[in-house]
């Protein structure tokens, strides 16, 4: 076959150049009188759709050596836009030569016809093929955007095009796929060359403006669309109120609201960094199931970069590019248990994932498995971890791409959360759908172990400096705008400057030192305060809090005091989310003195504990600015867990007394010097959760119940005093009715405390064996045990309750006291069995 020759009116034509330095050999192995000429990619076109097609109905799909599973349906779709963009190049192309231009098209071509007859050999050349490509494809435009420039570093772009374009042709007509990885990487150097001289010529800004080829370039880099277009059209043939029910039942957290809460705060074009960072873009870009882990010190900012990946996915949702995200924010906080929960989590995402968008049809898998659930009676209660994971597989299966963010994993309970890595990597391995995971956590040994063979970002300073200098001076200027800083300053200016080039420095990528810092600042009216301040700043977050827990808590006033430390307390141990008004009824009930009725607003919680709590207005309620300040409040002496559970065991008993007290009651509180004074509102604000928790706050107070006013005070609570109207006897006649939003566990402990009976003695015990109360036991004598032997509400008995509950310290007095008249049965030996199995799953 007759070699062409390159003539001077083609010699701008690159890829003709590039044939033309092709040695003998390769050149006879290039068929340059195909008749076909650009109809290639005619062929080429419906071949890769049905390679796309094949790969859907096989699953395929394969492991690289580094461990990411690529999906093959993904590289089929890229190829296949790719050589849609290619076709346009050459409708606004200044000069083209189709016999040239369709070389490189015919040996990818050549490569898929090959890769599908033995698709584990070629699987890795597939996806190499997609990224040629696209380098085809975006070169074309290069070629004919940036060469009609006059500047001379043109000359040196042609040349470096020249030789990727010549390792880009599929010279060879035959080659094994060990070859091909050194055919990339010579490709990968020949591209490097391409992009340093492509950003001297834009430097220059002399690029032709050819709008045009420009938008072609920009569609390029443009996310690939990822959609099912059928999910649209599906229909679940079930009514609104069914779906939510089914919503409900995998999952009641507050998954938007705690987004909501999150991006507050966020200034516009922070956190760009990570979003162009090219392990971000890589994570983002390929067609690889892969996690990508961002992990940082405390307070340098990860939630608020997460918040900024979450929004950047739903942007690309609403743009009609990718499906919906899913996501959680995870918390350590025992009023939202749910929250460092892997399965309270797992349902969360599954729940998500259940439908394209909130009010939309549910996925077959998610339907089917409650219809499956609802048969059998919800026996098994909520959703295991196992069946979690397995229905987010399958739902998997319905997307071409799940996007998976998780924010702070080292929140999760560290008994727990291996579960929750593990059920992340199953969920990569197992779908035939792509899959991407964006994960968030400190640098816990357990989570480091796990997750650093996998694409990983760290925060560090030099990372987020230009971030912390935008909200340092965002944030001083506001507090001197508010008058919260500077308000008597002689030279606001210098000042200003100089508190934010101090707050900077010190900052070392700490968003959270920063902003306290801050606030702490606003505590001095005068400038040499200030600067003496800003002249010793404390190196870290435990340093600082405890200077301004200092101030906090030594500002005058008996009450205001009272209410930090209460503030501080219910946060610290309160069993659930407290609205706002439930929240300031707790913290200003302090039955410690005669006057109960101290009146507290939310504007008096922020401001007498300034920067350490903030109010959620998404969820109507108050919570920590941050976790470290949690831990750091856990290291004091003053904040153990029993120290906050006695107040608020103490609290929620006072409210229980005050509703409708017997004259037996009256008297026992007059002798404690407590009066009825407290605002009817204020009780009845407190008295479902005091309802609820009380006995919970009792059992976790510990010792502290065998002293001081705790000590009277409960012990009344359960004597039984006043017969019918006494307080325990009340309580159990409307537990049943504050039963309806308690967690599961909670729920059988309260369940097994109820009595279908007058007796308050029978109810006092079935307290005391469901939430290990032992004392209430050691002070009876054996008739009265005799006298309540009978059963609960639910037909069980004590020794049952105890050992299903594992309430140790009744069960051991119950054994030791009333030995012979404890009969062993068969159901005892059962919840003794099940105790210990849902103690070793939970120690696993």
């Amino acid at each position: 076959m007759a070699l062409p020759k390159v003539s001077r009116k083609s010699i701008n034509d690159l890829w003709a150049l590039a044939a033309a330095q092709l040695n003998a050999e390769d050149r006879r192995n290039i068929d340059f009188g195909h008749p076909n000429k650009l109809n290639i990619l005619v062929d080429l076109h419906a071949l890769t759709e049905n390679s796309k097609q094949t790969s859907i109905e096989r699953r395929w799909k394969y492991t690289r050596k580094s461990g990411e599973t690529v999906i093959l349906r993904d590289v089929f779709a890229k190829i296949v836009r790719w050589i849609d963009i290619f076709k346009q190049v050459g409708d606004v192309a200044i000069q083209y030569d189709p016999v040239h231009a369709a070389l490189p098209w015919a040996g990818i071509r050549f490569v898929l016809q090959i890769a599908g007859n033995d698709l584990n050999k070629f699987a890795a050349v597939v996806e190499g093929v997609a990224w040629i490509a696209e380098l085809i494809c975006r070169h074309a435009v290069i070629e004919n955007f940036y060469l009609q420039s006059t500047f001379d570093a043109t000359r040196e772009l042609e040349r470096a095009l020249v030789k990727l374009i010549k390792k880009s042709g599929f010279s060879r007509a035959e080659f094994l796929p060990k070859e091909f990885n050194t055919y990339l990487n010579d490709i990968c150097a020949a591209q490097d060359s391409v992009s340093k001289c492509t950003a001297l010529i834009d430097r220059h800004d002399q690029v032709h403006n050819h709008a045009e080829l420009k938008r072609l370039l920009t569609d390029i880099d443009a996310p690939l669309r990822r959609m099912n277009d059928n999910l649209r059209n599906m229909h679940d043939d079930l009514q609104a109120f069914k779906r939510a029910e089914i919503l409900q039942w995998l999952s009641p957290e507050p998954y938007i609201q705690h987004h909501e809460q999150t991006k507050q705060g966020v200034l516009p074009g922070t956190g760009q960094w990570l979003l162009s960072d090219p392990v971000f873009e890589k994570w983002k870009k390929e067609s690889a199931s892969s996690i990508l882990w961002l992990h940082g010190i405390p307070g340098s900012g990860k939630s608020k970069l997460v918040s900024i990946v979450i929004e950047d996915a739903l942007n690309s949702f609403h743009a009609g590019h990718n499906p919906q995200p899913v996501y959680f924010y995870s918390s350590r906080n025992a009023a939202e248990p749910g929250r460092s929960d892997p399965k309270a989590i797992l349902a969360s995402l599954a729940r998500q994932l259940s439908s394209q968008k909130p009010g939309r049809s549910l996925l077959k898998p998610t339907v089917d498995l409650y219809r499956e659930k609802e048969a059998e009676g919800f026996a098994s209660g909520s959703l295991r971890v196992e069946e979690s994971c397995a229905l987010i597989v399958q739902l998997t299966e319905q997307y071409p791409l799940t996007t998976i963010v998780i924010d702070a994993l080292d929140e999760c309970d560290p008994g727990k959360r291996r579960d929750l890595l593990k059920s992340l990597e199953q969920i990569l391995r197992e779908p035939s759908g792509l899959v991407k995971i964006f994960v968030s956590s400190r640098d816990d040994h357990d989570i480091v172990s796990r997750l650093q063979r996998y694409l990983n970002l760290e925060i560090k300073s030099d990372r987020n400096s230009d971030d912390i200098v935008a909200f340092v001076k965002d944030r001083t200027e506001r507090l001197i705008e508010d008058e919260e800083l500077l308000q008597y300053s002689d030279s606001k200016v210098e000042m200003k400057e100089f508190i934010v080039k101090k707050v900077i420095e010190g900052a070392t990528g700490m968003f959270r030192w920063a902003s306290m810092q801050l606030q702490y600042l606003c505590s001095f009216s005068i400038d040499a305060d200030i600067r003496k301040s800003l002249g010793r700043l404390p190196p870290d977050l435990n340093t600082l809090y405890a200077e301004i827990y200092d101030v906090l808590s030594s500002k005058p006033g008996e009450f205001q005091k009272t209410v930090f430390r209460n503030v501080l307390s219910w946060l610290l141990c309160a069993q659930r989310t407290m609205k706002r008004t439930e929240f300031l009824a707790a913290v200003s009930t302090i039955p410690q003195t005669s006057d109960s009725a101290v009146s507290i607003s939310k504007d008096i919680v922020l401001k007498v504990c300034n920067n350490f709590v903030i109010f959620d207005a998404q969820l109507d309620t108050f919570r920590f600015t941050h976790l470290s300040v949690r831990e750091f409040l856990e290291q004091r002496q003053e904040y153990t867990s029993t120290t906050t559970n006695a107040l608020a065991a103490e609290v929620c008993l006072w409210a229980l007394l005050s509703i409708n007290p017997n004259p037996t009651t009256k008297k026992f509180l007059s002798k404690l010097g407590h009066y009825l004074t407290v605002e009817s509102s204020k009780v009845n604000e407190l008295r479902e959760y005091s309802d609820v928790h009380w006995a919970v706050h009792c059992q976790l107070a510990a010792d502290e119940r065998s002293s001081g006013i705790l000590k009277s005070t409960f012990r009344h609570f359960v004597s039984g005093d006043g017969g019918a109207a006494s307080a325990i006897a009340l309580w159990n006649a409307r537990l049943q009715n504050n039963l309806y939003r308690v967690e599961p566990e909670l729920d059988k402990r309260l369940n097994d405390a109820q009595v279908n009976s007058a007796s308050t003695l029978l109810a006092t015990l079935f307290v005391s064996c469901a939430f290990d109360l032992p004392e209430i036991i050691e002070d009876m004598d054996e008739g009265q045990i005799l006298q309540a032997s009978s059963a609960n509400e639910q037909g069980r008995s004590l020794l049952d309750v105890s050992v299903t509950h594992g309430s140790c310290g009744s069960l051991k007095i119950l054994l030791k006291q009333h030995r012979s008249d404890m009969q062993i049965t068969e159901e005892v030996v059962k919840a003794a069995a099940g105790n210990g199995a849902r103690r070793r799953s939970q120690d696993y």
